[in-house]
C-alpha cells in the first residue's frame, strides 16, 4: 500500500500543473520619440485609472511596508544573536528584501559582552524598525532583578521611538545550571510585563530524561500563572532561535504564511522510537513548521487545491524503489505553480549519496526552493531542519507579498539563489567530501582538535576555501547556469530572471570548530525579459 502523502502528490501533480511558455523580449528603441514617449505616458495613465477597486482593498490589507526606492529595502530588523554567525542572518533577511541592524561583531566574539551590547542597543534608533529580536542571553550578565529591570527598561525606551515594532526574545533552558533557569524565569517575566511581544525558550536536552521535564514543566506553569502562556513557544534546539524568529516575524509581517504539505519517502518518518521515547520525524518537522510560521495540511486529497510548498522528505529506510518513486514526484511537481523543498533526513552515507545523484541526474537541485541534508546518524537534526524550514517560509512569504516592483523582486531572487546554493554546498561538498579531508588535516598537520580550532581558523578556512573551488564550480555549472526563474508581479506582469556568474566564494569558521561553517558567494543574474500570459511559477 502506497503512503498516503504520495498519493496526495500524485494527485497534486495531475490537477495543477501548468507549463512556462516564454515569448521574446519587449524591447524599446533606444531613443524614443516624442510622438511614441508621449503615447506611452497616456497608456500609463488610463492604466493606472482603471484599475479594480479589489486590487486597492486588497493591498491595504497587507502591512504598510516602506515606500520603494532602488536602494531602499522592504524593511529593517535590529537583531542580537547569541554570537556573531552573521552570514546566515544577514542572507535569509535579504530572501526578504530586508535588512538587518546588528552589534558589531567584536562584541559577541569570542564571548557575548552584556554590557556593552546594552549600551550599544541603548544608542539604536528605531525609527523604520519593523522588528527587533533580542538574545537575553547575550544582554544578561547574570539573571539578577536589577539586570531584568534594566533590560525590561532599554526595551520600553525603545517601543517609544516605535510602538508599532515587534519585540521578539529568545533564551535557552539547561535543568542542570540554576542561572540558566533564572534567566528564563526572568524573560517570562519581560513577557509578562510587555516588553516582549513573543519569548522562545530552546532546549537542547533529551526530554524523556526527568530533570528536563520538570525543568519546562515549571517554565510553562509559570507562564500559565503569568497568563502569557499564549507568547511563549518552545522548540528542542537553541543553535538557530534567532533564523527561527525571523521566520516567525516575516511571515507574520508579510502575511503570507505557507500551507506546507510533507511528503515522505517511507512509511518509517510517522514512527516513533519506543526504545529511545524519542518523537517521529514527521512529528519533529510539523512541530517545526508550525514554530517557523507555516501552516501544516494532512494527507488528504482534498488539501491539493491548498498547497503551497510540498515538502519531500527522504525519510529513514527507504528502499531504492521507493527513492526513485520520491524524484519522480519531484520531477513531475516541480513545473507546477506550488514550490518544492527537500529534506534529505536518511540515516546512511550510501542513501544520501544515492538520492543527490538522482536529484542531480535531473538537474533538480537549482530548481528547488530549499534544500537541507541533515548530518550522518542524525536524521532529526534540530538545527538543520529549522534552517530549512525557517528558509522556505521567507521566501514563500517575500515572493508572494513584495511583487511590486522589477529590482525588489530580482533582489529577492538573487539572495534565495545564494542561500539556496550555499546550502546545498555546505551539506553536500563540505559536509559529505571536505570535512573528512579537514578534520585528518587539522589532527596531522595542524595538531589541532577538530573541535576547538584556537589559533589554526585561519589555515583551516584557507584549506577549505581552496577544497571547495572545484565542487562549487561543478555544482554551480551543473545545476545552476543559465536557469530561469519566472515571477508573477501585482500587476499581472510576468518577468524572467536568468542566472549568470559564481563569483568569491567565502569560507569562515566563528565558532572555531570544524561542524559549523560559514559558506557563502556572490552569484549574479540578470532581467531576460517578459513571459507569456499563460506562464506560471
Amino acid at each position: 500500500m502506497n503512503d498516503p502523502t504520495t498519493e496526495v502528490s500524485r494527485r497534486f501533480n495531475g490537477t495543477r500543473s501548468v507549463r512556462l511558455s516564454v515569448s521574446s523580449s519587449l524591447r524599446l528603441p533606444v531613443s524614443p520619440s516624442p510622438r511614441l514617449f508621449r503615447f506611452l505616458t497616456i497608456c500609463l495613465i488610463a492604466l493606472a485609472l482603471v484599475l479594480p477597486a479589489t486590487a486597492f482593498a486588497q493591498r491595504k490589507q497587507r502591512p504598510q511596508l516602506l515606500t520603494y526606492s532602488r536602494n531602499q529595502f522592504a524593511g529593517k530588523i535590529l537583531l542580537i544573536p547569541r554570537d556573531d554567525r552573521f552570514l546566515e542572518l544577514r542572507t535569509l533577511a535579504q530572501v526578504a528584501d530586508h535588512q538587518l541592524l546588528l552589534p558589531p561583531s567584536h562584541l559577541l566574539n569570542p564571548n557575548p559582552q552584556p554590557a556593552r551590547l546594552m549600551d550599544w542597543l541603548k544608542a539604536q534608533e528605531l525609527t523604520g524598525v519593523s522588528g527587533v529580536i533580542l538574545s537575553l542571553e547575550a544582554l544578561s550578565a547574570d539573571a539578577s532583578s536589577e539586570t531584568s529591570a534594566q533590560l525590561s527598561q532599554t526595551i520600553k525606551q525603545l517601543r517609544s521611538q516605535n510602538p508599532r515594532a515587534t519585540v521578539y526574545g529568545f533564551t535557552s533552558l539547561a535543568s542542570s545550571a540554576e542561572s540558566s533557569k533564572q534567566v528564563c524565569q526572568s524573560a517570562i517575566e519581560l513577557t509578562a510585563n510587555g516588553a516582549l511581544d513573543l519569548l522562545l525558550i530552546g532546549q537542547d536536552e533529551d526530554l524523556s530524561v526527568k530533570p528536563a521535564q520538570i525543568a519546562r514543566a515549571r517554565l510553562i506553569g509559570e507562564a500559565t500563572i503569568q497568563k502569557v502562556e499564549e507568547r511563549i513557544i518552545f522548540d528542542d534546539n537553541t543553535k538557530t532561535a534567532a533564523t527561527t524568529l525571523l521566520a516567525r516575524f516575516l511571515a507574520q509581517r508579510l502575511g503570507r504564511l505557507p500551507k506546507i504539505l510533507p511528503v515522505y519517502s517511507s512509511a518509517e518518518a510517522r514512527r516513533s522510537d519506543p526504545e529511545h521515547n524519542s518523537i517521529s520525524l514527521d512529528q519533529s518537522l510539523t512541530a517545526k513548521i508550525k514554530l517557523s510560521g507555516g501552516t501544516v495540511l494532512p494527507p488528504n486529497p482534498e488539501t491539493a487545491p491548498q498547497v503551497d510548498v510540498l515538502l519531500f522528505v527522504h525519510s529513514p529506510n527507504t528502499s531504492e524503489e521507493q527513492r526513485s518513486a520520491l524524484v519522480l514526484n519531484v520531477l513531475q511537481t516541480i513545473d507546477s505553480g506550488v514550490r518544492i523543498a527537500f529534506v534529505d533526513a536518511s540515516e546512511s552515507a550510501q542513501a544520501k549519496d544515492a538520492m543527490l545523484a538522482e536529484l542531480r541526474k535531473h538537474k533538480l537541485l537549482g530548481k528547488l526552493t530549499s534544500y537541507a541534508s541533515t548530518p550522518l546518524e542524525e536524521t532529526a537534526d534540530r538545527a538543520t531542519l529549522n534552517r530549512a524550514l525557517a528558509h522556505t517560509v521567507i521566501f514563500f512569504s517575500a515572493i508572494k507579498s513584495l511583487r511590486s516592483d522589477i529590482d525588489r523582486v530580482h533582489r529577492i531572487e538573487r539572495a534565495q539563489i545564494n542561500w539556496l546554493f550555499s546550502r546545498i554546498l555546505e551539506d553536500w561538498a563540505y559536509q559529505r567530501i571536505v570535512r573528512p579531508q579537514l578534520e585528518e588535516f587539522a589532527r596531522q598537520q595542524l595538531k589541532a582538535d577538530p573541535a576547538e580550532l584556537g589559533d589554526q581558523v585561519e589555515r583551516v578556512e584557507k584549506f577549505v576555501y581552496d577544497a571547495l573551488q572545484a565542487p562549487a564550480s561543478e555544482l554551480f555549472d551543473e545545476q545552476f547556469r543559465r536557469n530561469a526563474h519566472a515571477v508573477l508581479l501585482n500587476s499581472g506582469t510576468r518577468i524572467q530572471f536568468r542566472v549568470s556568474l559564481l563569483q568569491r566564494l567565502q569560507v569562515r569558521f566563528s565558532t572555531r570548530n570544524t561542524a559549523e561553517p560559514e559558506l557563502r558567494q556572490n552569484i549574479h543574474t540578470f532581467f531576460d525579459g517578459y513571459l507569456s500570459p499563460t506562464s506560471s511559477r
